[in-house]
C-alpha cells in the first residue's frame, strides 16, 4: 500500500511541474518583436512592404534600429519609412536608411502599453530568390545610454 501511495505522490509531482511551467506568463517588462511578415510575399513584385509589428513594454521607446541582413544581396533598397499604432495614427518620427540599416527616431517617446507597425515601404532587391530576411532590431528607451535588443524579425519572401 505504501508503494502505491509513493507512487500516486510521484506522479502526482511530475504533474505538476510541466503544468507550473506553462501557466508562467514571459516577462512583460521588456518591449519585443509580435510578428513580421512581407506583403505580397513574392520575390518578382516590384514593391513589397515589410511590416513589424513591435509590443513596447516596460520603459518608453525613443528610437528604434533595424539592422539590414549582411547576407543581402548586391541592392536593398526602402522607399519610405512609416510607423503607425494600432488604431492606424501615424507616429511621428525621423527615419534614415544607410544601406545597412534603417534608424528610427521618435519624436515623442513611445509609451509602455503601445503596440507599434514599422513599414518599410517598396522594398527592392537585386535578385530573385526567395529568402528568409533575418533583420535583427534594437531600441533606445529613455534613460539607458546603450541599446536594448528587441530580437530578431523574420520575413520570408517567395519565389
Amino acid at each position: 500500500m505504501q508503494r502505491f501511495f509513493h507512487a500516486i505522490v510521484f506522479t502526482t509531482l511530475l504533474a505538476s511541474i510541466p503544468s507550473a511551467a506553462f501557466t508562467q506568463t514571459p516577462s512583460s517588462k521588456a518591449s519585443s518583436i509580435v510578428h513580421s511578415a512581407a506583403y505580397p510575399n513574392r520575390v518578382k513584385v516590384v514593391s513589397a512592404t515589410y511590416r513589424i509589428g513591435i509590443q513596447v513594454s516596460g520603459s518608453p521607446l525613443s528610437g528604434i534600429r533595424i539592422t539590414v541582413p549582411e547576407n543581402r544581396p548586391g541592392k536593398f533598397r526602402i522607399g519610405q519609412v512609416t510607423i503607425a499604432d494600432r488604431t492606424g495614427q501615424l507616429v511621428p518620427a525621423n527615419h534614415s536608411f544607410n544601406g545597412k540599416e534603417v534608424t528610427i527616431a521618435f519624436a515623442q517617446p513611445v509609451i509602455a502599453g503601445t503596440m507599434i507597425e514599422i513599414n518599410l515601404n517598396s522594398v527592392r532587391t537585386s535578385d530573385l530568390l526567395g529568402r528568409t530576411w533575418l533583420f535583427p532590431i534594437y531600441g533606445r528607451s529613455i534613460g539607458l545610454n546603450q541599446e536594448i535588443p528587441l530580437g530578431t524579425a523574420r520575413i520570408q519572401t517567395y519565389q
